[in-house]
């Protein structure tokens, strides 16, 4: 294989929904992946003559085809090492088809790394590497190679988790995980003979001695979502995902999720922005002055306190940030706060320094989402039911309790939790009175007053 050189260039080129052809591609140091150029685009499909192509939709018409763009797209890819998913069978030949179509030549890699003989290769970290959202096609589709850029920094991450040694090029300084991927690609001519029709047997195919398992009825499981929800709803208990933090745009964002204890269907999910407020409830003074008509959490205290009340809640940082400045705006508003059955706080777990904490850090566990900090929620859901998919990755044990009904995360993340008992404890004297700054101050007081009244007499 051809020596890697200075740049690599990530890129994804795909049908999307709107039937408008999504091209994102970007450029980055081999060495350490730091980003140099990055693009993203829509264009028009086109027919052999360069026309827009008539399956275009009439709203789209106006789109530009990628004759306009041309030169950046050959400027990103051309003599470069590419890094994409499915680049081998898809992407590239249907940028080539674009190119032959508006009469322009077609850049040409330096080499191509696809990922898709590493994610096949059912290896842990490639099994890591999909939880990471590698190969998973996008609702954006020209973010796909963005995150199949952060997917693979997270493999990186991910390296010292599995007891991985960093992997080097002879002679270069290449970044880790190219340098891993490299070893699953294969060369041109062994790739196709590989995809041949009948060089092997297709998945469907019954294997000799061995019969396909047999398939379950639909009759068997409930027909909808909402015959499977109420199901749910019914064998399992309820908990709350939630968070409430202050924004970055000075209001304050709150999350929830009502989902199932065991399965996590969800049930209700709700966000929204609200006013933060004086102790008279009237809303804030530093409250930006193009904010000022967003309501503050009267409006939505039914809401709040029907999601939170008497739940166990789940979430990062619940205990000391997020719970206590919710108690603070119901006392502001003159509410009584909600509260919790039991609260499960993410934070023990990811600071017990375990390999699940940490792949749960990799995943997003605690990680505030960017601009959007009423999704913290979201984020937290999200990464926690991908660690449970990744407990046999790290060869975690799942615990299979019948009497907690309870999800195999949410029982583990359980363990950690620190109970109330010790934490008073810790916090009293053996009197049983607790040594705050204020008793102290208090002791120190009467015992000059005693030795005035000594000197005195």
């Amino acid at each position: 294989m051809p020596e890697l050189g200075n740049l690599v260039a990530f890129f994804d080129f795909k049908d999307g929904r709107d039937g408008l052809l999504h091209f994102s591609g970007m450029t980055a140091l081999s060495e350490t992946l730091s980003v140099i150029t990055r693009r993203r685009f829509c264009v028009q499909a086109t027919d052999n003559t360069g026309k827009p192509a008539s399956t275009t939709p009439a709203r789209d018409k106006n789109k530009p085809t990628l004759d306009r763009y041309y030169k950046s797209v050959y400027f990103i890819l051309h003599d470069k090492f590419w890094i994409g998913h499915g680049l081998v069978n898809s992407d590239w030949p249907k940028l080539e088809e674009e190119f032959n179509h508006i009469g322009k030549p077609s850049p040409k890699p330096k080499g191509i790394i696809d990922t898709v003989p590493f994610i096949s290769s059912g290896t842990k970290l490639a099994q890591l590497a999909v939880l990471f959202g590698l190969g998973e096609p996008s609702v954006g589709y020209y973010n796909n190679c963005e995150e199949n850029y952060d997917a693979i920094k997270q493999c990186r991450d991910a390296m010292p988790i599995l007891d991985m040694e960093k992997e080097k090029d002879m002679g270069s300084n290449i970044y880790p995980m190219i340098s891993h991927l490299r070893k699953f690609q294969q060369p041109p001519e062994k790739a196709t003979t590989k995809s041949a029709r009948g060089s092997e047997p297709r998945k469907s195919q019954k294997l000799e001695g061995k019969e396909n398992p047999p398939r379950k009825s639909l009759a068997e499981s409930p027909s909808s979502l909402e015959e499977r929800l109420l199901v749910a709803m019914k064998m399992e208990g309820r908990v709350t995902f939630f968070d409430f933090k202050k924004g970055s745009n000075g209001l304050l964002h709150f999350g929830g999720m009502e989902v199932t204890s065991k399965t996590l269907v969800v049930i209700t999910e709700t966000r929204f922005c609200v006013q933060a407020t004086q102790i008279n409830g009237r809303p804030a003074r530093n409250t930006p002055a193009w904010l000022k008509n967003e309501p503050t959490l009267s409006e939505s205290y039914d809401f709040v306190y029907y999601m939170l009340h008497n739940k166990t809640l789940i979430g990062h940082d619940l205990r000391k940030s997020d719970f206590p400045m919710l108690e603070k705006e119901c006392k502001h508003i003159g509410k009584s706060p909600p509260r919790p059955k039991e609260i499960i706080d993410t934070v023990p777990f990811i600071s017990s320094g375990s390999k699940l904490g940490k792949l749960a850090v990799l995943l997003g566990l605690g990680k505030p989402a960017a601009r959007l900090d009423c999704r913290n929620c979201q984020v937290n859901y999200n990464a926690i039911k991908k660690c449970r998919d990744a407990m046999p990755i790290l060869d975690v044990e799942i615990e299979q309790d019948k009497e907690s009904n309870m999800h195999p995360m949410i029982s583990l993340i359980k363990k950690y939790q620190q109970p109330p008992e010790e934490e008073t404890t810790k916090r009293k004297s053996p009197q049983g009175k607790v040594k705050d700054g204020g008793v102290r101050k208090s002791l120190r007081l009467k015992e000059a007053s005693q030795r005035l009244k000594k000197k005195s007499m």
